[in-house]
C-alpha cells in the first residue's frame, strides 16, 4: 500500500499536471505483446517443419499457458491507463479499479514466469535422461511452483481487508510491507534464473562432441535464462513499489521492466527450437548452390569422358512438406527432409564420428 502523500508532494503534482507515461505504457504493451504472439507463432511453425504437421509437446503447452497468463497481465497493464496509471496520483479517475487491475497484474506475473521457466525445465527433462538430473529438475519445479503460489496470495492480501487497497477509511485495515515483498520475490526469481542456466552445464560437458559444439549448447542454454538480465533492472525499479506516495507515477518503469522480461522470457524460451527454421532458410540457400555446382560438375563431365562416375557426389533432394515446386529431372525425391553424412570406412575413428553425431541430433 502506497503511503499519503505530503502537502509539497500535492503541491508538486499539482503544478505538473501535463506528466504523462501513458504513451510509454501503451507502447511497450503493444510491441511486446505482438512480439510475443510472434515468438510463440514461430515456434508452432518450427514443429510444422520437423513433423509436417503442428506436434505440441509439453514444453509447448507449457509455454503457452505462460504466454496466456502474460497476454492477461500485457493487457491489465494496458488498461490501467483508463484509471489513471502514467500519471501523478492525484490525477486517479477510480482508485479501485485501478489497485484491481494491479492486484491482477501481480499475480498473472507470477504465474507466468514460473510457466516460462517450466517449459525451460521440461526441455531439460526431454534432453537428458538422467535420473538424478531429473530429481534436480522436479525439485527446481516445485520451488517455482510455490513460489509462484506464495507471492501471487501475498499479492492478494497485502491489505486486510483488501478493499483496504484503495479505502483507507476502513477501520482497522492495514497493509504488510509489499515493497519488502516484491523485493523478495525479484531476488528469489534472479536466483532460479541463475540455477537453471548452470543445471544443464555439467551434462553438457559429457557429451561426446566438439569443444565448440558444447560452448554452442551451453550458449543456447543461457539464452533461456536471458531474462535474468531485465530481472536485475525491474529489481532495481522496484524498491520503490510499497514506499512510495505517488504510486501511479513511480511505479511504472517497474511495470515495464516487468512487461519486457516476460516477453524477452518467452523468446528465450523459444529459441532453441527455432532450429528447424534457421535449418530451412540456410538450406535453401545451400540448395541453390549445389544445384549451380552439380551442373557445373555434369558440364566437366561430359567435356571429360576419363572422369569416374564415383567421382560426383552430390545429390538433389526434395521434401514433401516443402512448398516450392519440384523439379522433373534428375535427383533423388523422397518423401521427408534427411541429412546424409559419408565417411570413410578406411578412417579408424569412423565409428566415434558417428556417435558424436548422434548426441548433437538428439539436442537439436
Amino acid at each position: 500500500m502506497a503511503n499519503i502523500p505530503t502537502p509539497a508532494q500535492l503541491a508538486y503534482f499539482a503544478a505538473h499536471p501535463h506528466d504523462n507515461l501513458v504513451p510509454d505504457i501503451i507502447a511497450c504493451c503493444s510491441v511486446c505483446g505482438i512480439a510475443a504472439v510472434v515468438f510463440i507463432l514461430l515456434r508452432l511453425w518450427a514443429r510444422h517443419l520437423i513433423h509436417g504437421r503442428v506436434v505440441v509437446n509439453m514444453s509447448d503447452w507449457l509455454l503457452i499457458i505462460a504466454f496466456i497468463f502474460f497476454a492477461v497481465f500485457d493487457i491489465c497493464f494496458a488498461l490501467t491507463t483508463k484509471y489513471g496509471s502514467g500519471r501523478h496520483i492525484i490525477y486517479i479517475t477510480d482508485a479501485r479499479m485501478l489497485q484491481i487491475l494491479n492486484i491482477v497484474d501481480e499475480n498473472t506475473y507470477c504465474y507466468a514466469m514460473a510457466f516460462i521457466k517450466l517449459s525451460i525445465l521440461k526441455v531439460y527433462g526431454d534432453i537428458f535422461p538422467s535420473k538424478k538430473f531429473h530429481y534436480c529438475l522436479w525439485a527446481m519445479a516445485i520451488f517455482m511452483g510455490a513460489w509462484a503460489i506464495t507471492f501471487s496470495a501475498s499479492a492478494i492480501f497485502q491489505c486486510t481487508p483488501i478493499e483496504y487497497n484503495w479505502d483507507l477509511t476502513i477501520p482497522g485495515g492495514f497493509c504488510i510491507n509489499y515493497g519488502a515483498n516484491v523485493m523478495a520475490a525479484g531476488i528469489l526469481n534472479i536466483f532460479t534464473d541463475l540455477i537453471i542456466l548452470v543445471m544443464p552445464i555439467p551434462l553438457v560437458l559429457k557429451l561426446h562432441t566438439s569443444t565448440q559444439k558444447k560452448l554452442q549448447i551451453i550458449f543456447a542454454f543461457a539464452l533461456g535464462s536471458s531474462a535474468c538480465i531485465i530481472s536485475f533492472i525491474r529489481l532495481g525499479y522496484g524498491s520503490k513499489v510499497g514506499s512510495t506516495a505517488d504510486g501511479s507515477w513511480d511505479n511504472i518503469p517497474a511495470g515495464l521492466a516487468s512487461v519486457a522480461e516476460l516477453m524477452i522470457g518467452i523468446l528465450a524460451a523459444s529459441i532453441p527450437t527455432y532450429r528447424p527454421i534457421y535449418r530451412r532458410f540456410m538450406n535453401g540457400s545451400a540448395m541453390a548452390q549445389t544445384q549451380a555446382g552439380y551442373n557445373s560438375d555434369r558440364q566437366n563431365y561430359g567435356n571429360d569422358s576419363s572422369m569416374n562416375k564415383s567421382t560426383l557426389r552430390r545429390v538433389q533432394i526434395f521434401s514433401q512438406h516443402d512448398n516450392e515446386p519440384r523439379e522433373k529431372g534428375e535427383g533423388i525425391h523422397i518423401a521427408h527432409q534427411v541429412e546424409m553424412s559419408v565417411y570413410d570406412s578406411k578412417e579408424e575413428d569412423w565409428d566415434k564420428k558417428r556417435r558424436r553425431q548422434s548426441d548433437e541430433e538428439r539436442l537439436t
